[in-house]
């Protein structure tokens, strides 16, 4: 194919005044595109896939979801307590340092270790503070019994967390099936626009190839001046739409950039004569029922995995706020054991020392673990609601789909009619035209009336295919697979 920014002077003896030159993105693309001939659609959608700069926005999002679940996890790092404390001056001088290691635990609670030394001369109301010579090792572990048991704050943020990562690949599945559906959309728009400028250019050839006949007719006498006046004035009326249909084709073209790119990122402007020959619609469209296809839909589509996450995640708010209507109740254990000799001629810091207690706390009202549970169960209402919408929406994208299809599949048999009988309708006027039997404008209008069939047959099989990537995209069906 040849856009009529390509045409010669011996292609069309008159070529329009005002030609829309390449784009230079064009210009620097043509030796990549030459090399694999015409453009088809499964190199756009694979550079969409590799090079699409929103969509390499898209596929981001699961480093954001990692970094967000490590984030999360770090509630559970080891964590490392010092305490150094000095009163050198005053009736009691003491010195004191503490180290502690403390590690939470999954089930709630946590485990710790802790070395600590006291040493002076210690008020009699602190004489716990004191340690002897070497020091005190302690071990202990605290753990919930009712509240925080099953949950809490952190692991909540966690099980949260681990949602957002599997929230990402339907994310990411939705926007490749938008991306695909919109470059495949711009890649048929611009086939069909680029078949019209030939149908435009082949227009404008047959005024010009027989500007030569007319001249000698009128030399001859055979016919008046006028109609070469008139044939004069059809070209000038095609390389008018020839010209619009170029901007048209090269608009086109510009869009398919968005989504046609070079391997490092760049958008390509290809050329009409990189685009194919023909568009093809099938004779006949073989599809089940619209509400099996509507159920297809709905186990493909990731809108409904994406919204289940949310289901999941208010879930997990849900369990967190119940959580908060049990009492605090957390069992307390810890063993230490002094070393070095005696600080004090008692002895009472040197014997194994084992202590457990339990701890409660409630509020009495839980007026904030009651108005949480009310929100969370009025949003997983909505939920509800939504999903039940999405699925009355999936099932009329596909029906809007399907009858998209049905009807230009039915224009196009209807436009290849008109295109046959249009054409066969300009061979009897040659006929009668070379005859003398017929005059230019007759023929103009015939030669007219097949390119009008050839634009109506490109639109609607532009249309078809337009809506045959709908119709994909609906049933979230992969766009690289046939």
């Amino acid at each position: 194919m040849t856009m009529a920014n390509h045409q010669t002077a011996e292609d069309l003896p008159a070529p329009p005044p005002a030609d829309v030159g390449p784009l230079p993105a064009a210009e620097a693309s043509s030796a990549e595109l030459n090399s694999v001939g015409p453009l088809s659609l499964k190199t756009v959608l694979l550079s969409v896939e590799q090079s699409y700069p929103l969509l390499q926005e898209v596929l981001l999002e699961h480093e954001v979801a990692a970094g967000g679940r490590l984030a999360a996890g770090g509630e559970f790092d080891l964590r490392l307590k010092t305490a150094n404390e000095a009163a050198p001056l005053g009736f009691y001088q003491t010195y004191r340092n503490t180290a502690k290691i403390e590690q939470a635990t999954f089930n709630g609670g946590s485990v710790f270790g802790q070395y600590r030394i006291g040493r002076g001369d210690f008020e009699p109301w602190f004489g716990d503070r004191q340690t002897d010579d070497g020091g005190e090792f302690k071990l202990g572990f605290e753990a919930p019994l009712l509240s925080n048991r099953q949950i809490d704050r952190r692991r909540a943020a966690i099980f949260q967390a681990d949602l957002d990562v599997q929230a990402v690949d339907p994310l990411v599945r939705s926007q490749s099936l938008e991306f695909a559906r919109l470059a495949t959309q711009a890649y048929w728009t611009w086939v069909g626009t680029a078949l019209a400028v030939d149908a435009q250019q082949q227009l404008l050839k047959l005024a010009a190839e027989r500007a030569e006949q007319i001249e000698e007719r009128v030399r001859v006498g055979d016919v008046e001046p006028i109609v070469r006046i008139d044939n004069e004035r059809l070209i000038a009326s095609r390389e008018t739409k020839l010209i619009e249909s170029q901007r048209k084709s090269q608009q086109a073209a510009i869009k398919l950039s968005l989504f046609f790119r070079s391997a490092d990122g760049k958008p390509i402007v290809p050329g009409g004569d990189h685009a194919p020959d023909a568009m093809i619609v099938p004779a006949e469209l073989h599809l089940p029922a619209t509400e099996d296809l509507s159920q297809q839909a709905a186990a493909n589509r990731p809108e409904f995995v994406a919204i289940d996450v949310v289901r999941r995640r208010a879930e997990v708010a849900l369990a967190e706020a119940e959580n908060k209507l049990l009492p605090k109740l957390n069992a307390k254990v810890e063993a230490s054991k002094d070393v070095g000799a005696p600080s004090s001629s008692k002895g009472d810091k040197t014997p194994f020392k084992l202590e457990a207690g339990l701890f409660g706390e409630v509020p009495l009202q839980r007026s904030e673990a009651h108005g949480k549970i009310h929100a969370v169960q009025a949003k997983l209402a909505q939920i509800d609601v939504k999903r039940g919408f999405l699925v009355d929406k999936v099932g009329a994208e596909v029906q809007d789909a399907v009858s998209a299809m049905t009807t230009a599949a039915q224009r196009t048999r209807r436009a290849e009619d008109y295109l046959r009988l249009a054409q066969q309708s300009l061979d009897l006027g040659r006929v009668a035209f070379d005859a003398g039997d017929s005059d230019v404008i007759t023929l103009n209008i015939r030669e007219q009336a097949v390119t009008d069939a050839q634009l109506s047959l490109l639109s609607s099989q532009v249309d078809f295919l337009s809506a045959q990537a709908d119709f994909r995209a609906a049933m979230g069906l992969d766009p690289l697979v046939d």
